[in-house]
């Protein structure tokens, strides 16, 4: 498959639903692509239990009905970067969960990111977020190294710390 539909491939894939939020991730020490995807589950998982809270008998609501789709954050997460140096960023696409506004889950990812990464500060080098996108322009955006990507076996998408609705896709 040429390049260009292989990327148009990506970016109508990513485009069948309407994501609320485009953050970028970047962390203050080199991570390889393996360890910044585990933050990341890392990050959604503190958020989403944070959220969900826990039962009267102690256990994560989030856990305990894993299977659960409302239980989840619904994000697509692209994880670039330079194999050389390990020098890795991600972008990602989230869905608010219900009844939670834009600042609301910014504020609860914005938290549990600056925690994970131990800052003292608050960086918007660490967490930014993009208010004034296109749907089509940043499904393009995340998916435009994937060639690249591609032919050194790797892909930017990162199904490990992205979580989709199978029920979409079935």
């Amino acid at each position: 498959m040429e390049a260009y539909k292989v990327r148009e491939a990506y970016a109508e894939w990513i485009d069948t639903e309407q994501y609320d939020l485009f953050i970028t991730l970047n962390t203050e020490s080199e991570k390889t692509f393996k360890q910044l995807s585990t933050m990341i589950r890392q990050m959604f998982g503190g958020a989403e239990t944070q959220y969900f809270g826990y039962t009267k008998e102690g256990f994560s609501r989030r856990k305990l009905y894993y299977n659960k789709d409302k239980f989840h954050i619904k994000r697509v997460v692209a994880i670039e970067g330079d194999n050389k140096f390990k020098k890795r960023h991600s972008h990602i696409l989230i869905k608010n969960l219900e009844g939670v506004s834009k600042e609301g889950m910014t504020e609860l990812l914005r938290y549990e990111w600056l925690k994970l990464n131990k800052a003292k500060k608050n960086k918007e080098y660490l967490f930014k977020v993009i208010t004034d996108y296109t749907p089509q322009a940043v499904s393009r955006y995340n998916t435009k190294d994937t060639y690249k990507q591609n032919k050194q076996l790797e892909d930017v998408i990162c199904y490990w710390s992205s979580f989709i609705s199978k029920q979409k896709l079935c």
